[in-house]
């Protein structure tokens, strides 16, 4: 497997996973917080798919986020600040955010995902020579920024899955990860 494939995959994989713990969820489920200081399920989906499409829109291929080229912040009714991904949110912000729709966020998180996957696919990381400026200082690869990603996603999924539990108990016997069959 190349190393595309293996990213293609990678972000396949996460987003059966995700899907698989948001598909049926109610909108108090995705607004539930365990505790006052916690992030709800519906934040957790929101940051993700927010911190996606800035990596790979704005930071890989310079162009703006999704979340304002494309309205999605006007169809959340947010603000279309790039940098707002919910990075350092203060309790006020927490408590502040308006959990959206699940079929919105679907849609938006779909979206981005396209346009990852469509990025990924174009992608040639043998003559690869994009630099992305990291956050913290420097620059990175578009490879490095794909293990940034998918680390972050998958931290942020584990953390879906476990609210998710919280409220349901186990998920479906028979689901033993996005590489079985369904």
């Amino acid at each position: 497997m190349s190393l595309k494939e293996y990213v293609r995959t990678s972000f396949e994989l996460q987003g059966k996973d995700l899907l698989e713990n948001v598909q049926d969820l109610t909108a108090e489920e995705l607004a539930f917080r365990p505790a006052p200081h916690a992030n709800s399920i519906g934040f957790l989906w929101w940051h993700i798919a927010r911190v996606e499409d800035g990596w790979f829109q704005r930071s890989i291929q310079r162009q703006p986020h999704l979340w304002v080229s494309a309205g999605w912040a006007k169809r959340f009714g947010m603000p279309e600040e790039m940098r707002d991904m919910g990075f350092n949110y203060t309790l006020e912000q927490i408590e502040a955010f308006a959990t959206p729709g699940r079929e919105l966020m679907l849609e938006y998180w779909r979206a981005v995902r396209g346009g990852t996957l469509a990025f990924v696919d174009g992608w040639d990381p043998e003559n690869d020579t994009i630099e992305v400026r990291a956050p913290w200082g420097g620059t990175m690869s578009v490879r490095d920024v794909c293990a940034q990603v998918l680390w972050e996603l998958n931290q942020h999924s584990g953390q879906i899955a476990y609210l998710r539990g919280l409220q349901r108990g186990l998920q479906r016997p028979e689901y033993m990860g996005p590489l079985a069959p369904s």
